[in-house]
């Protein structure tokens, strides 16, 4: 699933000017205040009601990597989306993955297809209805995104323009968040705290596939998702019963009566 990252304290590489928008941020990393209260009330002051991070420690598609996410989102949000598969139909992840540019977005951005339909009906229930996405790149090769949130469901002309007037300073409190996490999240891996949790129905498919003795690109190609999805479901799925690779995860599971063995 995707693992909830809470950052702490630490000091920034960030040196010289610091721009005003970031500096609280750079404040709360020094010292005990939160720093999700911090980017908060910055993701506020631009206009927007909830940000999400997200970071994963590997980019190529042949290994199980981890994925962190760092929210405001309420957790119920972060819940469904893992146990809905939402990674695998998420234009915004796409779409901000192509563009060399920040994706300014709302839902008429994206086809109508009927699954965007229904993960953008379940996105607009907790404020997720327009926004902003962009990707980082860092010395890791380990790609990350940066969104922010707003309950406003369409981009008018006037609401575009609000968008516009920020954008660059969203593109400057995006490039703080990751120098800030990515290091701590990628170089040391923080393992975060969710074994025990129930696998979804997406990641028990592919260990009954996998239990088959399918490869990660035969299982990609019997549930129609890419090969790199593949992958990130058992990344989610290893971390959630604390195994080692993905055979001990099969014995783990058919032992506990989740897949058929």
């Amino acid at each position: 699933m995707l693992r909830a990252l809470v950052p702490q304290a630490r000091t920034s590489s960030i040196a010289g000017f610091v721009p005003r928008i970031v500096q609280p941020l750079l404040d709360a990393a020094c010292s005990e205040k939160s720093l999700t209260d911090a980017l908060q009330c910055i993701s506020r002051e631009l206009g927007f009601d909830t940000f999400m991070y997200a970071v994963t420690t590997c980019p190529q598609p042949t290994h199980d990597s981890r994925s962190y996410v760092w929210t405001s989102l309420p957790e119920d949000w972060v819940r469904l989306y893992d146990q809905n598969s939402y990674i695998e139909i998420d234009p915004r992840l796409r779409g901000a993955w192509e563009s060399i540019v920040p994706l300014v977005w709302d839902r008429e951005t994206f086809p109508d297809t009927a699954e965007h339909r229904a993960f953008f009906a379940a996105a607009a229930a907790f404020g997720v209805r327009s926004g902003v996405a962009m990707v980082f790149r860092n010395r890791f090769h380990a790609p990350a995104i940066f969104v922010l949130n707003s309950s406003v469901p369409s981009l008018d002309s006037e609401r575009r323009r609000h968008v516009n007037s920020v954008l660059g300073q969203a593109m400057i409190v995006g490039s703080c968040v990751h120098d800030l996490l990515v290091a701590s999240v990628v170089e040391r891996c923080i393992p975060p705290p969710t074994q025990g949790r129930p696998l979804s129905v997406r990641e028990r498919a592919c260990l009954q596939l996998a239990a088959r003795g399918l490869t990660s690109g035969q299982i990609g190609s019997q549930l129609n998702i890419g090969e790199r999805t593949v992958h990130q479901h058992f990344s989610n799925l290893l971390a959630k019963l604390g195994a080692a690779n993905r055979h001990e995860a099969i014995a783990q599971a058919a032992a506990a009566g989740l897949i058929e063995s």
